[in-house]
């Protein structure tokens, strides 16, 4: 498996606090998982963060910070009178949004219109 797009720094950077021990195992497999997907997505494998388009890394370190915040994938939480739900439509887990997708795609040059050649109509299949 490829490293990471993203480090654990850049990580515990966006989230506000530091990342040890088993903490910093979970971010580490968060980031990995995520840079296989966004790799994935762009069909073509950028090796590392230097190589990479800047989007890539930003969408790598959103859908591990989704997996590190909420581990559990939990939409709604309640204790006593308190409850906090999210969105339906709010991401979770590690996996892309459609916009991430869109972003991922675009960077990596896929997508647009395309030309099909018909044989009836003169061209070659």
């Amino acid at each position: 498996m490829a490293a990471p797009l993203a480090d654990v720094d850049a990580l515990a950077t966006r989230l506000g606090w530091s990342l040890a021990g088993p903490d910093a195992d979970v971010a580490e497999a968060a980031l990995a998982d995520a840079s296989a997907l966004v790799r994935a997505v762009a069909g073509m494998p950028w090796l590392d963060a230097t190589t990479a388009p800047d989007i890539a890394v930003s969408v790598v370190l959103a859908a591990a910070e989704r997996r590190v915040r909420n581990p559990e994938g939990y939409r709604m939480e309640m204790q006593g009178s308190y409850q906090y739900q999210l969105p339906a439509s709010a991401p979770s887990g590690i996996g892309l949004t459609s916009d991430e997708t869109r972003m991922i795609r675009a960077a990596a040059g896929i997508g647009g219109l395309f030309q099909v050649p018909v044989a009836s109509l003169g061209g070659s299949l």
